[in-house]
Order: structure tokens, then sequence, then C-alpha cells
């Protein structure tokens, strides 16, 4: 079980120091509390307190990468792990006295083997008319049934989720920034999809409206005389 685990101080782990306290980022730190180890930071500026990580790097350096060229990742990552188990593996630790396995990725050992650590991020947002949530600089849809409601909007690894009242609504893989992702059946009711004749032709007449009875047809004389003053108006 691992019980503490030694960092650097990057700005996505510590965001400061207060009192000789360290300030860890509140996500790291639920994160470490979750899995019930103890993160601990280097001092600023003193390399000598992780001067075994130190001498890692500069081992991995001198002995596994001086001298070579690589023509791809691929090929570096394939060097790497034959490296790693026929030459790092097989040296004798200075402290340990055993074979040294430092260099391998390793993963946190603990009591009770939890479930993985679930990272979430949740917002609250405003359904928009168009039926459309905007987060994580994309839009994403939900039924229409909630425009203008409020829904709290869960982000994980990879998908955005969306809850109203603790309902799941929707669920999309996280898009591109500036996307709009839409899924037709939140807008069912709302477009017409698979009519390819066009609308309707309009009605020829309207069986409500009455007869129109008789046309007066008139001379047209009578309408010149009328243009000129003389017939007094068309009776």
């Amino acid at each position: 079980m691992t019980l503490s685990c030694l960092y650097d101080n990057s700005r996505t782990l510590v965001l400061g120091r207060s009192e000789n306290k360290v300030l860890w980022h509140p996500l790291f730190e639920d994160f470490a509390r979750y899995y019930g180890f103890t993160p601990r930071a280097c001092q600023p500026y003193r390399a000598r307190t992780k001067g075994k990580v130190e001498s890692g790097v500069k081992y991995v350096k001198r002995n596994a990468l001086a001298g070579r060229r690589f023509s791809s990742w691929e090929e570096l990552n394939e060097w790497l792990e034959r490296w790693s188990a026929e030459v790092a593996d097989l040296r004798i630790h200075g402290t340990a006295r055993a074979a040294d396995r430092s260099l391998r990725p390793r993963a946190i050992h603990t009591a009770g083997n939890p479930p993985p650590y679930r990272y979430e991020r949740v917002r609250l947002r405003r359904v928009a008319n168009d039926a459309l949530v905007a987060v994580g600089a994309s839009r994403y849809s939900v039924p229409v049934e909630y425009v203008g409601l409020i829904v709290s909007a869960q982000e994980s690894v990879e998908h955005f989720e969306f809850f109203h009242q603790e309902r799941l609504v929707a669920r999309h893989p996280k898009a591109a920034r500036h996307s709009m992702v839409m899924e037709p059946g939140h807008y069912a009711g709302l477009l017409r999809v698979g009519r390819r004749n066009g609308p309707p032709a309009p009605p020829r007449f309207d069986p409500n409206f009455g007869p129109l009875g008789e046309v007066m047809v008139r001379d047209l004389v009578l309408y010149e005389l009328a243009s000129q003053g003389e017939g007094g108006g068309a009776q």
C-alpha cells in the first residue's frame, strides 16, 4: 500500500504555500484523499529534496538515450521498453540492495481496492431556445421540453452528462471546441423528416365561400367618359 508520494511544485498540483503549508489543487487533494495517500511537495529551488527522482532521470538520459536517434515515437517507446527489461530492471539499487524497479510506472495500491477515481465537474446551465446547452466552449442538445429550464452539466474525462432534478436527460461524447452537437431525437415532433414532395398544394377554392353571383358587364365608353369628367361617374 502506498502511504505517501513526493511531487514537484507544478502548477497543476501546487497552487502555492501559506505559512510553510502547501496549498494543493482541490481536485488533486480530493484524488489523494480518495485513495488514502499523503502527498508531499518538494522544497522550492532545492533539487536535492527529490534527489532520487532526479538521479533516475539522469540515469535514463545518460544510459538509455545518449548517442541514439529515433525515427518515430513508436521506435523510441519500443527501445525504452526493451532497455527497461534488459538493462534497468537488472541493476541493483544502491539503497534497497535489490533489483531496481523504480523506473517502471506503478499504480497506486490501496486497501480495499476502491473503484477508479471518477473525475467530475458540475456546472449549472439554462437551456437555450434552440434546446442547446453551452458548456466547454461547445453546445450540446437536450430534449426540447427542457427549453428554458436549468440543467446540471457533469463533465467526466470523455463525456458531458446533463441532468434535470437528478434525472439524466442527455449524454454526449466531448466534442472539439466551438462545435455543435445535436441529437435528432431531442427535436422529435418539431422537425418533419423524410418528406420529399414539398408542401401540399393550396386548395383550388374555399368550400366555405358563398357563390359569386352574376358579374355585371359595362361598356368601356362609360369608363372613358368618367375619366374625362363628362359622364359624372359610372352608374
